[in-house]
């Protein structure tokens, strides 16, 4: 690995929650998992405005539903920041990788640049995939004038044979 890939894997550990071991992660961000997907569903149900159903083209509807919260400056009107928007559609973006490829699974794994830092990832065969800071800042990426990168990405790195 080069310096600077070795400087970013260091400075992404850094961020990483810390836990005493395995199992605490595991409790941790399974349950995180849980409630990020109900509270999205939550306020899904409140706005009426898109429904949660995991297909995998929901990922294009959810993607969508941002830009124009974003575009208009209307995350408050939901209740939540973009951050966290931006959290849930990163969780739910795993969930409908899990619920859609029997191969897909959830997992939790200690970084291996941070000892005690854990992540919460989607695993299909040999790749495996951090969620939570997924669509961190989705509205600056480059490359997505068509506001659909979740859907391209899952058939880039999920829908694919292991």
């Amino acid at each position: 690995m080069s310096n600077s890939g070795m400087k970013a894997a260091i400075e992404y550990g850094d961020i990483l929650r810390s836990f005493k071991d395995l199992s605490e992660a595991e409790d941790f961000f399974y349950t995180y998992k849980d409630i990020i997907l109900k509270n999205l569903e939550s306020i899904c149900i409140k706005n009426a405005l898109y429904t949660a159903d995991y297909s995998v083209d929901s990922l294009t509807k959810i993607e969508k539903w941002y830009f124009d919260l974003y575009e208009k400056k209307e995350f408050s009107k939901i209740g939540i920041t973009q951050e966290t928007f931006e959290k849930m559609m990163g969780v739910y973006y795993g969930e409908v990788a899990v619920r859609n490829n029997a191969e897909a699974r959830w997992v939790v794994r200690e970084f291996p640049f941070s000892k005690g830092k854990y992540e919460l990832l989607i695993k299909k065969g040999l790749m495996s995939m951090s969620v939570i800071e997924k669509c961190n800042n989705l509205c600056t990426s480059q490359g997505n004038k068509r506001k659909n990168h979740l859907f391209r990405d899952y058939n880039k790195y999920v829908n694919r044979p292991s």
